[in-house]
């Protein structure tokens, strides 16, 4: 099973008109995305663990199994969000037309797939509230189906890419 994002095909400008609307929606933020201090020159690998340890949380409040890291899909969810940011858009699918489900089976997931993106959003928190007020982002976070999640993080943009297999 292949799922497609809410905002697949929505032109970049309006994407970013979205996350930003949503983003400021979020009023008391539970502690699975609720800010904390970080240097200001995280890594993407920190920035990727912390992400994860908040979806996690987010998964336990939903009675789920915690989703494992996996390097296969941390690999090619860091390719995306690199790509995206270089070439600034914000998509599913890649300049050259491999769709996430196709990502995500190339690092050996067929079964259940799904991803997340966002871009604007320097930190861990801000891109979890925003993806926590959106349904199809919410709903991959809570799918406990998953079993393993790999996070790709460019920071040229803040581009965030969160890719789940199962």
């Amino acid at each position: 099973m292949v799922r497609r994002g809410p905002h697949s095909g929505i032109p970049l400008g309006i994407a970013l008109g979205v996350l930003l609307l949503f983003g400021g929606a979020a009023a008391a933020a539970p502690a699975a995305y609720a800010v904390t201090s970080a240097p200001a020159a995280a890594s993407a690998r920190s920035l990727a663990a912390d992400v994860i340890a908040r979806t996690n949380a987010i998964r336990e409040e939903a009675g789920c199994s915690p989703v494992k890291a996996d390097e296969r899909l941390r690999s090619v969810a860091q390719k995306h969000a690199a790509e995206m940011s270089r070439h600034r858009y914000l998509e599913h699918e890649d300049r050259a037309g491999t769709t996430s489900g196709e990502r995500i089976r190339s690092a050996g997931y067929s079964e259940v797939t799904g991803e997340n993106l966002a871009y604007g959003y320097p930190s861990a928190a801000g891109v979890m509230r925003v993806w926590m007020n959106s349904s199809g982002h919410r709903a991959n976070i809570e799918d406990c189906s998953f079993t393993h999640v790999g996070v790709g993080y460019a920071p040229n943009g803040h581009y965030w890419v969160q890719d789940f297999g199962g």
